[in-house]
């Protein structure tokens, strides 16, 4: 066995010299307490602990032109499997090649993760335990003034011999572009319009299509940073009515010292009016992107617009970053939620004001190949949050994680 073992690793040594190849993992463990995860408890509900763990090796390939990825992952809540018994749980998280056939033109193929700009609309969604990725086709070219992306995707649910119909909630089709662009040496600006199909619920061989078309630009003014990206939503939902929707986010940053750095933003995502029913669907929807690092820890509106009940939100926020010391950062966010549009509860329109969420996190990178982050967060959420989430805004919400992270190389 130990020869088997050795000439194993003699053979993987090799190889890593005849091309660029590596082992690498990525795990963390991460205790919870949750009282107010979500949604805010009942008075007769108790705490929640837990700890999620998620284990990935990840392999990676170079030679020549060709580039390879292939990504495994094991997810688990501790304890939620009998001791004695085996149950498969590795997933393949990522497994895509590419072909480089110029300096400028990739062309990249198979199960990936797509992040674009911050989260906003596409993102790996790195703290769900699962995370996020895509089946799907990708060109790239990589101009000398910019970077230019084209993907698609289609997908099925079974091997079927006759026919396209697919079972799932994810979407059947995908295609999108992407430009971006640099505007002198410390601006850019990027250009996205995504379609997205999705099957009729009602017959299999109707698919309503999804526009979005979305704009960021950043701007580095001195030691300002300034941020816009406004979005435009229509075509058909998945129930066939026809989509108007909008969506803005706004955002300044002013780096105050070498330690200190303050973000004053705010996103606005427009939502049906409970008053006013004018056959159309005027809800946004945040496509595949990010919840947790965008709107807040305590993840109450991951699912735009479902979480807002389609009345749309209106997010400000007001997020301070403190160098504490090369290795220690600390962060305190605070956000404001409201609803965009009119919400009725039993007749009778809510309050738009749903509540105001702080975040405390503290990230220590103990080394290159280690860090834990720790947070609490509280919702104070008023009686129209507990309509919109559920829960009781007289008890006290709130909830905390340490999380230990190691990304080892192996090889």
């Amino acid at each position: 066995m130990k020869k088997l073992l050795l000439i194993f690793s003699g053979l993987l040594v090799s190889f890593s010299c005849l091309a660029q190849f590596s082992i690498s993992g990525d795990i963390f463990v991460r205790p919870e307490f949750r009282h107010g995860y979500r949604r805010m408890p009942f008075a007769d509900e108790k705490p929640a602990g837990l700890v999620n763990q998620r284990t990935r090796l990840v392999l990676d390939f170079k030679k020549d032109n060709i580039t390879t990825k292939v990504s495994f992952q094991d997810t688990r809540i501790w304890g939620q499997q009998e001791q004695r018994t085996q149950v498969p749980s590795f997933d393949l998280h990522e497994a895509w090649v590419q072909i480089a056939f110029t300096d400028s033109f990739l062309i990249r193929a198979g199960r990936q993760e797509l992040r674009y700009e911050n989260q906003r609309f596409f993102a790996i969604n790195d703290w769900n335990v699962a995370g996020q990725k895509h089946d799907a086709l990708l060109l790239k070219y990589l101009g000398k003034k910019g970077e230019f992306h084209l993907g698609a995707a289609f997908n099925q649910d079974q091997n079927r011999l006759f026919g396209t119909d697919f079972g799932l909630s994810n979407y059947k089709t995908l295609q999108y572009l992407w430009y971006q662009t640099r505007l002198g040496s410390r601006s850019r600006i990027s250009f996205m319009g995504v379609a997205d199909g999705y099957q009729s619920l009602y017959n299999p061989e109707i698919l309503y299509v999804r526009g979005t078309w979305n704009t960021f630009l950043e701007l580095r003014p001195g030691r300002f940073v300034l941020s816009f990206n406004p979005a435009y939503q229509h075509g058909k939902n998945r129930q066939g009515l026809e989509i108007n929707a909008g969506y803005f986010m706004g955002s300044a940053s002013v780096k105050l010292n070498e330690k200190i750095i303050t973000t004053l933003g705010v996103e606005w995502f427009t939502g049906n009016d409970g008053l006013n029913d004018n056959h159309k669907d005027n809800a946004f929807d945040a496509l595949y992107g990010a919840g947790h690092s965008l709107l807040g820890c305590m993840d109450y509106f991951t699912q735009i617009p479902a979480h807002a009940k389609g009345a749309g939100l209106i997010n400000p926020y007001f997020k301070t970053q403190f160098q504490i010391s090369p290795k220690i950062r600390g962060d305190a966010n605070i956000h404001f939620f409201s609803l965009q549009n009119n919400y009725l509860d039993q007749g009778q329109v809510i309050n738009k004001f749903l509540g105001t969420e702080v975040d405390l996190i503290v990230n220590y990178h103990f080394n290159e190949i280690t860090q834990i982050l720790a947070g609490y967060s509280v919702m104070f959420g008023t009686e129209s949050m507990a309509v919109i989430r559920g829960g009781s805004k007289d008890e006290f919400a709130h909830w905390g994680m340490i999380m230990l992270r190691i990304r080892p190389k192996f090889l």
